[in-house]
């Protein structure tokens, strides 16, 4: 959904990604990575309403368009239910992301109670994390604001959070998300510099190593003996919050 630079906004920065939207939908209508041979899950909803949004930006692919729309109208019931496990943020992420694609026109083939659900799930927990005293909040807030297309913090408080590399959270969508809004040229470095790499399809997290050493440090911390590899450890955090 990155737009070209000096173009009005009217052209995508990223033509190959935008293919590869039009290239790689299952025959379900869906997108996504299908775990434990499930037809749905809250993931593949994610995924499945992301790409629709951003064909929809660039008005192209209008049979996947509605093939994506009626997956989401068949598994709807998932949305909503607590069963299943969520994405981090999927109650904020994707009623954001919902409400702007009904913005943006496109029609879910839902019934209204099913929006007013879906939009109630961010409400309630808004009013959960409003009650919630925690550090890491305001860093939270701003990773599934920008994921989810909506503004829950100040755009330039989001800003704060951009590491040395140009990314938001070593994440190219949370990345794009921001490139979306306000131009950016560390950021859109970032993301050319993955996508040279890469090509059309680029990895959730990059570099990927954080991702494994921020799990073996929460690991270390959960059994107990973080305080025997306390230099490593101060050693990965500086490069991944650097």
């Amino acid at each position: 959904m990155v737009p070209l630079p000096d173009t009005n906004r009217q052209a995508p920065c990223f033509p190959q990604c935008v293919e590869w939207i039009l290239q790689n939908q299952h025959c379900s209508g869906s997108w996504g990575i299908n775990q434990f041979g499930l037809l749905a899950n809250k993931d593949i909803l994610l995924s499945t309403l992301a790409c629709i949004i951003a064909l929809k930006k660039w008005n192209v692919g209008s049979d996947h368009i509605s093939r994506g729309l009626e997956f989401i109208g068949r598994n709807i019931s998932t949305v909503m239910d607590k069963q299943i496990v969520s994405p981090i943020g999927f109650n904020l992420i994707f009623p954001g992301m919902f409400n702007h694609a009904i913005r943006m026109g496109l029609e879910f083939p839902v019934r209204e109670t099913d929006i007013s659900g879906i939009l109630h799930l961010r409400e309630m927990e808004l009013r959960r994390l409003a009650g919630e005293e925690s550090n890491g909040k305001e860093t939270y807030l701003a990773f599934v604001a920008e994921e989810g297309l909506v503004s829950l913090l100040d755009r330039n408080e989001v800003m704060n959070f951009q590491r040395k590399n140009g990314s938001l959270f070593n994440y190219p969508a949370a990345t794009a998300a921001v490139l979306v809004h306000r131009y950016d040229d560390k950021a859109l470095q970032y993301l050319n510099s993955i996508v040279s790499i890469f090509g059309s399809a680029v990895p959730t997290v990059y570099p990927q190593n954080i991702y494994y050493q921020l799990s073996m440090v929460d690991m270390l911390k959960k059994i107990g003996i973080s305080r025997h590899f306390s230099s490593e450890i101060n050693s990965i955090l500086d490069k991944a919050y650097m």
